[in-house]
């Protein structure tokens, strides 16, 4: 990505690998904005288009009171990989659209990371000077998905599998944080992250 004063990176990892611990350190720490995928999300979601697509191929019963109804929406796609395409058919061009667009004025102010658990999937790397990914322990990973959303082991297990293994995304990372042992296990690498998107060059 083109910009005038301030790095555009990107943030990714799997579900429950920490990425909200990192993003969180290097805002608080080094005045780095963050832009999640998931809030952005969340906007498109509420297009009257978009609410009008995902109901015509995934049901009228997924839109509740003129609003998608996203856990409803989440046990359809999370389950069936096609599913999960054509949601994100659906979802995706007016996600990165609105994502670039906000991602261009942050950067005028301040270093920006984007964070989306989806980002390799769905080719945004490209868009980005730099990709962190975050990666843990398998089991610390379900575990966490788990206590998270309140899951059993096998709805953990399809919310992890529907995303790209780790193995296939570290090729693109240029920083890999492990957060196993939570934040203090990689405060040494979030540390350099910290310093090197602040410096003046950007990298």
């Amino acid at each position: 990505m083109s910009r005038k004063n301030n790095p555009v990176w990107a943030l990714t990892g799997s579900i429950a690998t920490g990425k909200s611990t990192v993003s969180k350190y290097l805002s608080e720490n080094y005045g780095i904005k963050i832009l999640n995928a998931d809030i952005v999300g969340h906007e498109v979601l509420q297009k009257q288009r978009i609410v009008d697509s995902i109901s015509r191929v995934f049901g009228k019963e997924v839109v509740k009171n003129g609003a998608v109804d996203r856990q409803m929406l989440g046990r359809k796609v999370f389950s069936d990989k096609s599913k999960l395409n054509a949601l994100n058919t659906i979802v995706h061009p007016e996600l990165i659209k609105k994502v670039l667009s906000e991602v261009k004025l942050l950067s005028e102010k301040s270093p920006v990371i984007f964070e989306a658990a989806i980002l390799i999937e769905a080719g945004w790397q490209k868009h980005f000077e730099k990709v962190v990914i975050t990666t843990c322990d398998p089991d610390v990973q379900l575990k966490r998905v788990m206590e998270r959303s309140n899951l059993s082991l096998s709805e953990a297990k399809e919310r992890v599998m529907s995303q790209l293994p780790f193995d296939e995304k570290k090729i693109f990372a240029d920083y890999i944080i492990d957060t196993t042992k939570g934040l203090e296990g990689c405060i040494e690498i979030l540390k350099e992250v910290g310093l090197k998107i602040t410096e003046n060059d950007g990298g």
